[in-house]
C-alpha cells in the first residue's frame, strides 16, 4: 500500500454546494444567483492547494491556470470541470461519465486516491460512496468526518454551536466571549436588541448559519422614534428565517483588528491537531470579508498565545468527538487589546490557498521569508478578459526581476465579468506587500484612463 504522501490527490472545489442552502434565502433571483456564483468563483484559487501534483475539480475553467503551472512550480497540477455546471459540483461529477473516468484514471494501478473537498457536504459523501461501490476505488478522505459525524461539522459551523461549546470547554469563556444570547425567533431577538439599545450599547444580530458577513447586521443604540424602522429592517431580512438567531454585544475595534487562526484536525489516532496559519482578516465594510494578511508580526501580538491555546483546545476536543479537517477561529481585538472569539468556520478557509501556496513555493519556514496580502476585491476597471489582465500585469507578476520574494500571484479571474479579480501580493515586508497591491491597483487605473 502506498504511503499517504504518495497517494494521488484530488481536490473537489464545492464552494457553491456548501453555501447554497443559506444563500438561497436571498429574495431577489438575480442577486441570489450572483451570490452563489461568487462562491463558485472562489474555486479558482484551489489550484494553489495541496502542493503538486494533483487533480482539481472546479465548476468553471480556470483561465490563468497555465500561469500558475508554469510560473509558480505547479506543473503537475491539472483541473477539470463539467460541461453543464450547476451549483452542485459533486452531482455534476456524478452525472458526467468523462469526469468519473478522469478520477479512475488518476487513481492509477493502485486504484487509490486522497479526495479533499472545500467542505464536507451530503453530495460529497454521495460521490465518495459511488466511487467506492461502483468503481472499486479506495477513496481516502483525510479532511472529512465519517458520515455518522457529519452533524458535528454542521453544528460547530453555527454561531450558536460555537458559543455553546466554547462556554463549556474554555475555562476563561467569560473573558473570551462577548455577552450574547441565542434567540428562537426574530421576535425574541428584537427584544434582546431593544435591551442592548436601552443600555446605550450597539449589538450584532447574526443568522446562525451566516456566511462572509451575509446575515450579520450591526444595530447601533437607537431612539424611540427610530425603533419601528430598526425592527422592520430585521423582520424583512430573509437570512434570519427559520433558524436560531444570535444577538451579541458589539465589540468596537478601531483598527478593525480581526485575527483568524486555522487549525488542521487529523482523524483520531492519526496525529495531533496543528495550527496551519494565522492571519489578519480584511474587510470592505463590517463583516464583508475580502481577504487576509499573513505576516510574521501577527505571531508576536500579545493576544496570540491565548488564541493559539483556545484553537488547539477546540481542535483536540473536536477530534475526540469525530471531527476531521480544517477549521478557522475568527476573532476581534477590542480597542483596548482584549481578544474576543467570535465563531468557527468548519472547512478550508479564506486563506488556506495563501498558506499552501507559500509552503509549496518557499518551504515550511515561509513566514520568515515573506509577507502576504490576499485580496479578492481588486478592481479590474474595464478589463473583463483574463489574458488581457495578465498581459497588463505582467511586469508585476511573481517573481519581479527574478526576486522570488516579490511579486503578484493572480488567484481569481472568473469574477472579471463583475470587474473584480483576486490576487496575493508577496513582498519581504508587510509595508512592501501593501505598496505592491496599491501599485497594481494604480497601474490598472492608469490603463483604464
Amino acid at each position: 500500500m502506498p504511503s499517504m504522501h504518495s497517494i494521488p490527490t484530488i481536490i473537489v472545489s464545492n464552494f457553491a454546494e456548501a453555501h447554497i442552502d443559506f444563500l438561497g434565502r436571498c429574495a431577489d433571483p438575480k442577486e441570489r444567483e450572483e451570490l452563489i456564483l461568487s462562491e463558485a468563483y472562489h474555486a479558482d484559487r484551489t489550484l494553489l492547494w495541496a502542493g503538486d501534483p494533483k487533480l482539481v475539480f472546479v465548476s468553471y475553467p480556470i483561465a490563468h491556470a497555465n500561469l500558475i503551472k508554469e510560473r509558480l512550480n505547479f506543473q503537475g497540477s491539472e483541473h477539470a470541470f463539467p460541461e453543464n455546471p450547476t451549483f452542485y459540483l459533486c452531482k455534476d461529477i456524478l452525472r458526467e461519465p468523462s469526469l468519473i473516468e478522469r478520477i479512475v484514471n488518476f487513481a492509477g494501478r493502485d486504484r487509490v486516491v486522497n479526495m479533499i473537498p472545500y467542505a464536507a457536504t451530503l453530495e460529497f459523501y454521495e460521490l465518495v460512496a459511488f466511487l467506492r461501490s461502483q468503481h472499486n476505488l479506495d477513496v481516502k478522505t483525510p479532511e472529512t468526518p465519517e458520515p455518522k459525524d457529519f452533524w458535528l461539522r454542521d453544528y460547530i459551523d453555527t454561531k450558536n454551536g460555537f458559543r455553546s461549546l466554547a462556554s463549556m470547554w474554555l475555562n476563561n469563556a467569560e473573558e473570551l466571549l462577548t455577552l450574547g444570547f441565542s434567540c428562537y425567533n426574530m421576535d425574541q431577538a428584537i427584544r434582546v436588541v431593544d435591551w442592548f439599545s436601552k443600555r446605550g450599547e450597539a449589538c450584532v444580530v447574526k443568522a446562525d448559519t451566516g456566511e462572509s458577513g451575509i446575515g450579520t447586521v450591526v444595530i447601533e443604540a437607537y431612539t424611540d422614534s427610530e425603533r419601528p424602522k430598526v425592527f422592520e429592517r430585521l423582520k424583512q431580512d430573509p437570512y434570519f428565517a427559520n433558524e436560531l438567531i444570535v444577538v451579541e454585544r458589539f465589540v468596537p475595534s478601531r483598527d478593525q483588528v480581526s485575527p483568524s487562526l486555522e487549525v488542521r484536525v487529523p482523524r483520531l489516532g492519526q496525529g495531533k491537531p496543528e495550527i496551519t496559519y494565522l492571519s489578519g482578516q480584511l474587510f470592505l465594510n463590517f463583516g464583508d470579508f475580502c481577504g487576509i494578511q499573513v505576516d510574521k508580526s501577527l505571531y508576536q501580538a500579545s493576544w496570540y498565545p491565548q488564541l493559539a491555546a483556545s484553537g488547539l483546545l477546540f481542535a483536540e476536543r473536536l477530534q475526540e468527538m469525530g471531527y476531521v479537517g480544517h477549521f478557522d477561529m475568527d476573532c476581534v481585538v477590542q480597542n483596548d487589546g482584549h481578544l474576543y472569539l467570535l465563531e468557527i468556520n468548519a472547512r478550508r478557509t479564506g486563506g488556506t490557498h495563501v498558506h499552501e501556496f507559500a509552503r509549496h513555493f518557499y518551504g515550511d519556514d515561509y513566514i520568515d521569508k515573506a509577507s502576504f496580502i490576499s485580496y479578492e476585491a481588486m478592481d479590474s476597471g474595464d478589463i473583463t478578459d483574463a489574458q488581457e489582465l495578465l498581459d497588463i500585469l505582467n511586469e508585476y507578476l511573481l517573481p519581479i526581476n527574478g526576486d522570488n520574494r516579490y511579486g503578484l500571484v493572480v488567484t481569481i479571474t472568473r469574477a472579471l465579468h463583475n470587474h473584480r479579480f483576486g490576487c496575493i501580493a508577496v513582498a519581504p515586508t508587510s509595508d512592501l506587500a501593501l505598496k505592491l497591491q496599491q501599485d497594481v491597483q494604480a497601474h490598472i487605473r492608469r490603463h483604464k484612463a
